[in-house]
């Protein structure tokens, strides 16, 4: 599949940027401080080292072998077409969380204008970024940018006005740190795990990079931690501040409120709420569609889904079904914690697939893994690999426990779909796989 190489470093760290900070500071935050009260910075800086862990494996196949719908073409290249399909089965699913990030848009916009519809704003700003991305990547990418920089100004602004002003003997404090004990604090890490893992997801725009060897590995390394930086100095005056029943499961409109000026309220309401959940929003609608185009191509689903607009260079069939999964859980009126746990429990378990991808990645591919950008041995990936496979399952052992039954029948079952599916669509991809190796002999 070719699409135009239009993403320049910045342009990829934008988008990577904006899929990890915007919901991990403005509404999981406040959940974290509900888990584990004054821990969370400690909860959210250790969730930040977990990821990187887990990221190195893909950000060094990145480096090796970029490409369109990157971590679905990892994961068939070196494990197979099956395991990569099962892969992006479920990656498709959890797009639902698309939907948390427009609730999230809904509760702050809700700050500034209580009279508003919550349910209209969110699908709404749903239907908003599904048009600017309808009418291309590059100009998505644009747009991008300058948000993040109100973004990360709006974040400026509240830390400092309230950095000052926090109680730190709070933080000292075993019995205010731990309220819930260990698993509290594990499942803020949970929690804000996921708030700080998803620049990987960059990946699956490497065949529109202008640089992808040098520049994807850098975006998603230096966005994960400018992020946790944000998101931890903000956490600190989030739970330091107010009292903890102020703050636990809240948004940081009500520290906002405290400490800024009601104009510099306003602003921070705009610059940094509204923007941090749009670059997420848009950051989403970016990449998700890429692995299912290749899929498509490959004949694990309908070719037909993945056509691409001549004129804008976007699959609009693909992107309009990202709308509507975004959709759904805000029409049946889900609540965030449970559509974040729920999507939570299946990203940790479809991670483990391309860690082993980079587990096997030497001994598959050993001329690509050669020419990778950066340089580590194989002992090294493998070390790391199986790190980041023990976090992984600890991580999604916890999120499925918070969860009702009802949910994790949820899991199994679309799991077990999954898994049936592969077996009677795995003739025809065999089918479409020699036909296309049979094009390519000529």
């Amino acid at each position: 599949m070719k699409l135009k190489k239009t993403l320049s470093f910045w342009d990829v760290f934008a988008i990577a940027l904006g899929q990890v900070i915007g919901s991990g500071i403005l509404v999981l935050v406040g959940i974290g401080i509900g888990f584990t009260a004054y821990a969370i910075p400690f909860a959210i800086l250790l969730s930040a080292i977990f990821s990187i862990i887990k990221q190195l494996p893909v950000v060094f196949m990145g480096s090796a072998m970029p490409a369109t719908g990157g971590l679905y073409v990892y994961c068939k290249r070196v494990l197979g077409p099956k395991p990569a399909f099962f892969f992006l089965a479920l990656l498709l699913v959890t797009h639902i969380l698309i939907a948390l990030f427009a609730l999230g848009f809904a509760e702050y916009a809700l700050a500034l204008l209580p009279e508003l519809n919550g349910k209209y704003v969110a699908l709404s700003i749903l239907l908003l970024f599904y048009l600017v991305n309808l009418f291309g990547i590059q100009q998505a990418a644009a747009i991008q940018k300058v948000m993040i920089v109100l973004l990360l100004c709006g974040l400026t602004s509240l830390i400092f006005f309230g950095i000052l002003e926090v109680d730190y003997s709070n933080f000292t404090d075993q019995e205010k740190l731990f309220p819930d004990g260990w698993r509290g604090f594990a499942l803020a890490c949970v929690i804000m795990s996921f708030a700080t893992g998803g620049a990987y997801y960059v990946s699956e725009l490497g065949g529109e990079m202008k640089n992808p060897h040098h520049d994807l590995p850098r975006a998603i390394v230096y966005s994960t931690l400018l992020a946790a930086f944000f998101i931890a100095t903000v956490s600190i005056v989030a739970v330091g501040i107010l009292p903890i029943e102020q703050t636990a499961n809240k948004t940081l409109a009500e520290v906002a409120r405290a400490i800024l000026p009601p104009a510099l309220y306003t602003a921070f309401i705009v610059g940094a709420a509204l923007f941090a959940f749009a670059t997420s929003i848009n950051s989403t609608f970016s990449w998700a569609t890429k692995s299912i185009m290749i899929a498509c191509e490959d004949g694990w689903l309908p070719k037909g889904l993945a056509v691409v607009n001549k004129r804008f260079n976007t699959p609009h069939i693909l992107l309009t079904l990202l709308l509507l999964m975004g959709s759904a859980p805000i029409i049946a009126g889900k609540e965030m914690p449970y559509i974040i746990m729920l999507g939570s429990g299946l990203v940790f378990i479809y991670d483990v697939v391309p860690l082993l991808a980079a587990y096997y990645f030497a001994e598959k591919l050993p001329d690509v893994f050669a020419k990778a950008h950066i340089k580590f041995s194989e002992k090294t990936v493998k070390i790391i690999s199986v790190i980041g496979i023990l976090i992984l399952l600890v991580q999604a052992s916890l999120a499925i426990s918070d969860i009702d039954s009802t949910g994790r029948i949820m899991i199994v079952g679309y799991i077990a779909l999954v898994l049936v599916y592969i077996q009677i669509r795995s003739k025809h991809q065999r089918k479409v796989t020699a036909e296309q190796q049979a094009q390519n002999a000529e």
